[in-house]
């Protein structure tokens, strides 16, 4: 891609794609904490 050796492009590709699905998923599994962290005060 572009010319570039095929590690080199999944290094400069892969990496921030991985970083976005991962970040996703962090905020995906984490959307109910401030939620879940009031509850548990209260009991």
């Amino acid at each position: 891609m572009f010319g570039l050796p095929a590690e080199t492009a999944w290094v400069v590709f892969g990496f921030p794609v991985f970083w976005i699905i991962y970040t996703a998923v962090f905020f995906y599994r984490s959307r109910n904490w401030a939620d879940d962290a009031s509850e548990d005060e209260v009991s």
